[in-house]
């Protein structure tokens, strides 16, 4: 009766572990971001990002830099983001992983283009 009453023991502990840990594991996002990147070409930009969560793993992104916008669609895994959007007609893929006090750091790239750029988002609220 002891062993039932331990293993019913363990096994719960168990259950409350994993579904801790299990839970730690959704990125909580901000709504809203400074940006601040280097295009290719070396040059410098900077704007603003708002992010709307849509589930636990998707997002819509809208990015404001200079006089132009651009909006995209992302998904989320552990410390990783990564999402879509299109400049000049081509499509481009930017990946993000989580850094200190929630920043985002990230690389982006064009369809067809050799050389990316580097983006850092620091969460605005």
């Amino acid at each position: 009766m002891m062993g039932d009453f331990m293993v019913r023991t363990l096994v719960a502990f168990a259950f409350l572990v994993v579904a801790t840990v299990a839970r730690a594991d959704v990125l909580t996002l901000s709504s809203t971001y400074n940006a601040a990147g280097t295009n290719p070409d070396g040059s410098k930009y900077t704007g603003t990002v708002s992010i709307k969560v849509i589930s636990e793993k998707t997002f819509t992104i809208h990015w404001k830099i200079g006089d132009e916008t651009y909006d995209g669609f992302g998904m989320r895994n552990g410390d990783a983001l990564a999402a879509t959007y299109t400049l000049d007609g081509k499509p481009g893929l930017v990946i993000y992983r989580l850094g200190d006090g929630g920043t985002l750091n990230g690389f982006w790239v064009v369809r067809g283009e050799n050389d990316g750029g580097t983006e850092r988002l620091t969460p605005g609220d």
